[in-house]
């Protein structure tokens, strides 16, 4: 059956684990860390190798079938683990073979798929992967992480810090959050290397962050649709300078660009039709972490802002991205044109 993720770390702590899980989806960190977890509640960390085999990619079905069989040794249970596992890189056999050892996982073994680094869509699904997760759905449990809320991360960061003796506001933490782009792995790393700064008792700053911290595609190209849409000229060049120089592809500042643009006008239609940030995120595929800023973020900036202006900037946007792609012209050129026509469209908007 699929599970929500809070219900399968609530089951985890409570040590109520099943035979089979497959967990993947949009947070790498936290997905390895609850096959980590499941490992620890089943045969302990430091599990000796007949009782805990890690296997990686697709295995070898016999090979895979041999461990899923195999007694535990002088305990309850065993786990097997298979990371980056995906449906899709099997061949034909070899998905039928993974069906059937999924279907039948004797009690005494723990066969855990986890996939960091697989996002799989629920529509469009392709044919061997929803096979594999009906599977799962009948006989074990699945579960889809979702991208974690911002203000999430920032109490993990918090947290994180205080075990070292080490300050920083929930505020300044929030601001990290979304500086990395709601990415949990990145403000993690990034907390790392800013508390090495500080040191243990230290606290970190604003600035500090701003000084040491790289901006994300993500959070750059919001700072940079907000200072377009407000008018600020010369923040919304400073802010492509510093994209390019943090070597960004001009395709995908393009293409952030005009998704930005276009959240935002989809924003301004939900609230044309009186229709709450919170309802109208899942509506436009919004979930998770996604749906937090664009409740948060998106909606309030587009609140105010001219659906016909919105519009107009979306076009203007895809025939510059026609133009970067078929064009010899420099492509921070071609993004800085776009932008000034989207300011003449703002001018003409506001008159």
């Amino acid at each position: 059956m699929k599970i929500k993720e809070d219900i399968l770390s609530a089951d985890i702590k409570a040590g109520k684990l099943g035979n089979l899980y497959f967990i993947y989806g949009k947070e790498p960190m936290l997905i390895s860390m609850y096959a980590d977890r499941i490992v620890e509640k089943s045969v302990g960390a430091d599990a000796d190798d007949f009782n805990l085999q890690r296997l990686s990619d697709v295995p070898d079905p016999d090979m895979l079938t041999d461990f899923v069989e195999a007694l535990p040794v002088f305990a309850d249970r065993k786990t097997v683990l298979v990371k980056d596992f995906d449906p899709e890189k099997c061949d034909a056999d070899t998905a039928k073979r993974y069906l059937d050892i999924v279907s039948d996982v004797p009690e005494t073994t723990i066969l855990v798929f986890y996939s960091p680094d697989l996002d799989i869509e629920e529509k469009g699904m392709k044919a061997k992967t929803k096979k594999f997760l009906d599977a799962v759905d009948k006989h074990g449990i699945r579960c889809a992480v979702e991208q974690m809320k911002p203000p999430k991360i920032a109490e993990l960061c918090v947290k994180k810090a205080a075990k070292e003796g080490i300050v920083i506001s929930p505020d300044d933490a929030l601001f990290l959050a979304e500086r990395t782009g709601g990415q949990m792995m990145s403000a993690s790393d990034e907390m790392s290397k800013l508390m090495s700064y500080v040191g243990k008792g230290g606290k970190i700053t604003r600035a500090e962050i701003e000084t040491l911290v790289p901006r994300q595609l993500t959070a750059g190209i919001f700072e940079l649709a907000d200072a377009v849409n407000r008018g600020r000229h010369a923040e919304a060049f400073r802010i492509i300078d510093e994209l390019f120089l943090q070597q960004q592809e001009a395709v995908s500042i393009m293409g952030a660009l005009s998704s930005a643009f276009l959240d935002m006008y989809c924003a301004r239609l939900a609230k044309s039709d009186g229709i709450s940030g919170q309802a109208a995120a899942p509506m436009f595929g919004c979930f998770g972490g996604k749906a937090w800023v664009f409740a948060n973020k998106i909606y309030p900036a587009a609140a105010n802002l001219d659906l016909g202006y919105l519009r107009k900037s979306v076009e203007v946007l895809s025939e510059a991205d026609i133009k970067l792609k078929s064009s010899p012209v420099d492509p921070q050129t071609v993004i800085e044109e776009s932008v000034v026509r989207i300011f003449g469209l703002r001018k003409g908007a506001a008159q």
